[in-house]
């Protein structure tokens, strides 16, 4: 059960992510995956999804069953697929 991510720095070709089901609680440490087309981060204790600036290759964003009560910078030039599942309130900032 992963709680934070890390050890992926070496990665930068990475092209899809997928931590699903897991115990992270914070979009972190993957700023330099720019080639990311999908990230699935489904099933984990994230709150705020933030940090996810400058993923203009990112094409599917899979964020179900968090605890998401509040959205940052939502803006992917290129997502087909964007799934936000199962909160309470939200907030776009």
């Amino acid at each position: 059960m992963i709680e934070k991510i890390e050890g992926i720095e070496t990665c930068v070709n990475l092209v899809e992510l997928e931590l699903y089901d897991n115990k992270i609680s914070k979009i972190e440490n993957i700023s330099h995956l720019k080639n990311l087309k999908v990230l699935d981060l489904s099933f984990n204790n994230i709150k705020k999804i933030e940090n996810l600036e400058g993923f203009d290759q990112l094409e599917k964003l899979y964020l179900l069953s968090n605890k998401i009560k509040i959205i940052e910078n939502l803006n992917f030039p290129n997502v087909t697929m964007l799934e936000l599942v199962n909160f309470d309130y939200l907030q776009f900032i």
